[in-house]
């Protein structure tokens, strides 16, 4: 077992990084897409000739999204931990760390969707759904919370297997995963006319099969770190490793979140069509966004298995050649996007009214999806380093810093069009930002850099060997 380990350990150090972040992105990018684009299909489906249906699960987004920032939250920062423990070769720690991870998530998420399902309707109506909504939202809703648990162990997990270089599990477990709940949803929700409740149990079927087959990748191979009942260590000092990295995402999620529930209100003020077409734009760029993200995650243990080694070359280089990619991948895909947003927000029937302001949103969005792309992968490359402030501040800057303020000021100035281009413009201006936070990170030396990183730590964390 320790051969196999340092031979991983090797691989990631000394292997071309340009081929080895491609044969590590490939498998997340495609276990990403296939999620997100079940969670499309569940929206698309719902969304036929029925507006009030379709508002209900663009507001159920803002649940799913709590659910995820639980589970990215300890899983990113375990995840990071993992990899830069496994650059210095320190694997008692990291066993601790990511069992302590895994057993976090799950007792929260539990908390949460336990009392989201006892209170339904006041949280539907707190996240922005009107009341002629609720009605169709409500069983959605308590399916969307009872498929948490699953959701959330199922991130940890992907990311406990991808911090040690291991996507190829993940990629099978959410495509078979997302492919099974798509079956389903076909099968019950269409041709079964159940409606709510058929693309609710396609949606548990789903997340149950992805959660198996992710502990299964874990469990059969024992050169893995992997979590552990005996291992588990809820202290304070392994929470502030955990969240060295994990705070960026923590963040990130939180805002994104908020962002979700302001984006609802915003478009409930416009009547249900504004508030489904949004729900509609939303969740096809987050098909991109996760594309992105999916590529960036092939980055993050590259980067961080060198950088915990010391090899700062091979973290620059790896970090400009998915950013050159990004950029290219950005440009066609933005392009294609705002050619086609209204045939793609038509396919499953939607109304009108919902199609032309969806697809107006998604017009703006796709103008600056390469603005989005460079942002992520910045947020992924001071993550890995285990920058806690410069890392949340670009993590927080496109959704929260930008993005909040920018939905209370553009809509009560501009109404409908300036919702329209909110996201556009936090977006724009988060690139500036994060580029000035991040411009200079290889310019320095490795100690420098070092330094840089114990400062920008969670505080009393452990610093890089």
């Amino acid at each position: 077992m320790q051969k196999q380990l340092q031979a991983r350990r090797r691989k990631m150090l000394t292997q071309d990084v340009r081929g080895l972040t491609l044969r590590i992105a490939a498998p997340s990018l495609a276990a990403l897409l296939a999620s997100s684009l079940g969670s499309l299909l569940d929206a698309l489906v719902l969304s036929r000739g029925n507006t009030q249906l379709s508002a209900a699960v663009s507001v159920s987004f803002s649940i799913q999204t709590m659910i995820q920032t639980i589970g990215f939250t300890l899983g990113m920062g375990a995840g990071s931990f993992v990899s830069r423990s496994l650059g210095r070769g320190e694997e008692k720690e990291a066993r601790q760390v990511s069992s302590t991870a895994l057993a976090t998530a799950l007792v929260l998420c539990l908390a949460l969707c336990a009392l989201g399902a006892f209170f339904t309707a006041p949280l539907l109506s707190l996240l922005g759904a009107p009341p002629e909504v609720l009605p169709a939202g409500v069983p959605y809703a308590r399916y969307v919370l009872l498929s948490g648990p699953a959701l959330c162990g199922s991130l940890v997990l992907s990311s406990l297997l991808r911090a040690q270089g291991r996507t190829l599990p993940n990629m099978v477990a959410f495509v078979l995963g997302s492919a099974l709940g798509m079956g389903l949803l076909w099968l019950l929700a269409v041709k079964g006319n159940m409606g709510v409740h058929g693309a609710g149990i396609a949606m548990l079927a789903r997340e149950g099969l992805t959660l198996l087959l992710l502990s299964r990748a874990l469990l059969k191979d024992e050169t893995l770190i992997r979590p552990g009942l005996r291992e588990v260590r809820p202290s304070l000092t392994h929470y502030r490793r955990i969240m060295r990295s994990g705070l960026p995402t923590l963040l990130r999620q939180g805002v994104m979140s908020l962002s979700s529930v302001l984006l609802s209100h915003a478009g409930a003020a416009f009547g249900q069509d504004a508030l489904a077409g949004m729900g509609l734009a939303v969740r096809a760029a987050t098909l991109v966004s996760s594309a992105v993200i999916g590529f960036g995650q092939g980055f993050q243990p590259v980067c961080g298995f060198n950088f915990g080694a010391g090899k700062l070359d091979r973290c620059r280089q790896a970090y400009r050649f998915c950013q050159k990619a990004v950029f290219a991948a950005m440009v066609a895909v933005g392009a294609l996007f705002y050619g086609f947003a209204a045939p793609l927000l038509s396919l499953f029937g939607a109304e009108p009214g919902v199609v032309q302001f969806g697809a107006a949103v998604l017009r703006a969005q796709s103008l600056a999806f390469f603005a989005m792309g460079a942002v992520i992968m910045m947020n992924m490359l001071t993550q890995a380093m285990g920058m806690t402030v410069r890392a949340s501040l670009v993590a927080t800057s496109r959704q929260g810093i930008f993005l909040i303020p920018l939905l209370l000021i553009l809509p009560q100035l501009f109404g409908r069009t300036g919702l329209i281009l909110a996201q556009s413009v936090s977006d724009l201006l988060a690139l500036a930002l994060s580029f000035f936070l991040t411009r200079n990170l290889f310019a320095r030396d490795t100690g420098l850099l070092r330094q840089d990183a114990r400062k920008d730590a969670w505080p009393d964390a452990p610093s890089p060997a």
